[in-house]
């Protein structure tokens, strides 16, 4: 059976079109941002004194 002759071959494929633009974007949305990388230990302390203590650790000291 071809699918000019089939009643719901267009009506399938609208579906399967929507099931995969959906599957992408929430892939897309599912992706982890890069992670930040600072160059020296002053350019982390000017965007924020608190980071340190997340990357290295409770100890930290600003």
């Amino acid at each position: 059976m071809s699918v000019s002759t089939n009643p719901f071959a267009n009506y399938t494929l609208s579906i399967a079109a929507q099931y995969q633009t959906t599957k992408e974007r929430v892939e897309e949305a599912e992706k982890k941002p890069s992670r930040k990388i600072y160059r020296s230990m002053d350019a982390m302390l000017q965007e924020c004194v608190f980071l340190g203590a997340t990357r290295f650790g409770t100890n930290y000291i600003a």
